[in-house]
């Protein structure tokens, strides 16, 4: 994130003759690139100012050549080499002619161009080019955001599809997404989409509330289904009806319902057993392999439920789904029948 700053400060001729830009988060990569692109190479500039380098389609010879090529009516042109094959742990090794041409441009690289190198995959340390461009570069290095660091740069994500973010919303922004936790299964990536669905679907409003989040949120299907969940709990017949069809008039399928039950109930019951043995909920997400917000839910409803229940209720949605699959029942009905049966027992 500091490293962005920096570079949107630096003026043309400041900007270094190489970088070296590694690390876990592709999505700050290659902002970092699209800004050196912005500053050396903009608009129409880039047809002549610009070259791109990738993966196994070039040679030394040809990436040398553009990188000592003047620029044309600036006073740098951007080279960017992404992926290089010979940085790879399993790649092959370059041969002594080009190793050697590669290293005496890197030792002496010339004011004109930026050639920007960087590695969506850990580059092979042990390689004589990684070592000297560790050396001689401007080493940049994008790890996964801390969770002041993803605040500011949700909050700056916001700002940039003209909307403002609370406090309250952005926490609860945090919690609604799996960036933080000890194996996330999401990058920056994903969490800008979420906000750029989110800032689609307030429209022209500017300000971003906790109600913005919970209703265009990945994670508001869970929500309804807990709510459902949390209606058979306390057997609330009329409630957990009113919250099924809801669902389907969202347009979810019936099936879809019925094995987020089953599955759900089946977590409720693997965290209840975890909960007596003193797991906190952060332990529970890691040894489940969930997210740590459906972890902290199921938990939370499984305290409406007995052990016995839980297992009775999930042999039960076990049998339902065999049935279903094998077309002798009717979902909705079957559905609306068992709801009613739980809230009545």
């Amino acid at each position: 994130m500091q490293e962005l700053i920096k570079l949107q400060n630096i003026p043309v001729e400041k900007i270094e003759q190489t970088y070296f830009i590694t690390g876990e988060e592709t999505f700050l990569m290659r902002r970092f690139i699209e800004l050196l692109k912005l500053k050396i190479a903009p608009g129409a500039m880039e047809d002549f100012n610009l070259a791109r380098f990738e993966g196994k389609a070039f040679s030394v010879d040809m990436l040398l050549e553009s990188c000592e090529t003047l620029p044309v009516m600036s006073e740098k042109k951007l080279v960017v080499l992404k992926n290089p094959w010979f940085l790879e742990s399993k790649g092959a090794a370059l041969d002594s002619r080009d190793e050697g041409k590669l290293k005496a441009y890197l030792n002496s690289p010339p004011d004109s161009t930026c050639l920007a190198v960087y590695c969506e995959t850990k580059p092979d340390g042990r390689k004589g080019i990684t070592k000297l461009l560790k050396k001689t570069s401007c080493s940049v290095e994008f790890q996964r955001l801390k969770e002041s660091e993803l605040k500011k740069w949700m909050s700056s994500e916001c700002g940039k599809r003209g909307k403002t973010i609370s406090a309250k919303a952005l926490n609860a922004l945090v919690d609604n997404i799996d960036y933080l936790s000890r194996n996330p299964s999401q990058s920056l990536y994903d969490i800008s989409s979420e906000i750029e669905k989110m800032a689609a679907y307030m429209g022209t409003k500017k300000e971003v509330t906790e109600e913005e989040v919970k209703e265009s949120s990945i994670y508001t299907f869970q929500n309804d289904v807990f709510q459902l969940i949390d209606s058979l709990s306390q057997k609330k017949t009329a409630e957990t009806q009113v919250r099924f069809r809801q669902l389907m008039a969202d347009g979810e399928p019936v099936m879809k319902i019925i094995a987020f039950l089953r599955n759900q109930f089946k977590t409720m019951l693997r965290v209840k057993e975890l909960d007596q043995h003193g797991y906190t909920a952060a332990k529970m997400a890691t040894k489940l392999k969930q997210h740590p917000f459906a972890v902290q839910k199921s938990l939370k409803y499984s305290k409406n439920f007995e052990e016995r229940k839980l297992i009775e209720l999930l042999n039960r949605f076990n049998q339902l789904d065999r049935r279903l699959k094998s077309g002798k029942m009717d979902a909705v009905a079957s559905m609306e029948l068992m709801m009613v049966e739980i809230c009545k027992h």
